[in-house]
């Protein structure tokens, strides 16, 4: 049975702007349950597009919560915006990828909470994808390079797509056009024009990339001139529907992969960690368990 959206006015069961989080909504070790043999690729995963995007103005601001409420509630995956502003800059420092507005941290920082979460909720892995900008993108991606090997023990930066078992405790480095550590992934091409588009003939094609062991990753990403909040309560509205009818009908139960958003509800974020791992049929690898191979950090050519 195909989807048809229809526009329900979920309110705060999709979209949130409150920056407060009610420790009842934690979701802290959600994947404990997951099978180590599990691909992470398998996994229906949460995630905030412009994760840290927390300053600058109604057209930058893509989230409320900051980093911590973010994994407390159980985001695990995280899209960063890097860069630096002069040459001489030793700290990569996060900001927006449009209006170049500084978010008030470092990636060190990013990386050292990060770690401590995962210290202390050994079960759980975090995804992070770090786009680098600006005018000294080389010098970005060196810097970049510098800092995962400080943390190599507990970063996964191969191509291949790391087993549960293998990710647990450990940050997964996703691959970027100018930064070439990390494993391999793909968009889903779910929305068009923020529209749901075509999913059961997408589910398909993601079901093939997921059971071949790539991320696959939807992103509800936001335009220059176009208010993240506003999109944010139309495309969620339509992201909720869809988990819920993907729960219930579709054949390829299970098999979303990374779900990027803006202003997620802590409801919305449960549903998607509700999907059970996607089924393959075959027996997922079970790649190395040395987190770092002396290939980490291939500067961009």
């Amino acid at each position: 049975e195909e989807f048809h959206f229809y526009l329900l006015n979920c309110s705060s069961d999709c979209f949130n702007e409150n920056p407060d989080l009610d420790p009842r909504s934690y979701n802290l070790d959600w994947m404990k349950s997951i099978p180590e043999e599990t691909p992470l690729s398998a996994i229906s995963i949460p995630g905030t597009h412009e994760s840290l995007t927390l300053y600058g103005g109604p057209l930058a601001i893509c989230q409320v919560w900051n980093l911590k409420q973010q994994l407390n509630v159980g985001v695990r995956y995280f899209d960063l915006h890097a860069g630096i502003w002069l040459p001489t800059q030793k700290n990569v420092y996060i900001r927006d990828s449009h209006w170049m507005f500084w978010q008030h941290t470092e990636l060190d920082n990013v990386i050292r909470d990060i770690i401590d979460f995962l210290r202390d909720h050994k079960s759980e892995t975090v995804i992070l994808k770090v786009t680098l900008h600006g005018l000294y993108k080389k010098q970005v991606a060196q810097l970049t390079k510098e800092l995962i090997d400080n943390f190599r023990n507990k970063i996964w930066t191969q191509t291949m797509t790391p087993n549960m078992k293998v990710a647990r405790g450990n940050i997964v480095f996703l691959q970027t056009d100018v930064f070439h550590a990390g494993t391999e992934n793909h968009d889903s091409h779910f929305f068009e024009r923020n529209r749901l588009k075509n999913v059961e003939q997408r589910l398909k094609q993601i079901k093939s990339h997921i059971c071949e062991h790539h991320i696959v990753v939807t992103e509800t990403s936001t335009s220059l001139f176009n208010n993240p909040k506003i999109l944010a309560r139309n495309v969620n509205e339509q992201l909720y529907d869809f988990v819920d009818w993907h729960k219930k009908i579709s054949k390829n139960y299970g098999c979303l992969g990374v779900i990027s958003m803006n202003f997620p509800s802590a409801q919305l974020i449960k549903n998607i960690i509700q999907l059970k791992p996607c089924e393959c049929g075959t027996e997922p690898s079970t790649p190395s368990e040395s987190m770092v191979t002396s290939e980490t950090g291939t500067e961009p050519s």
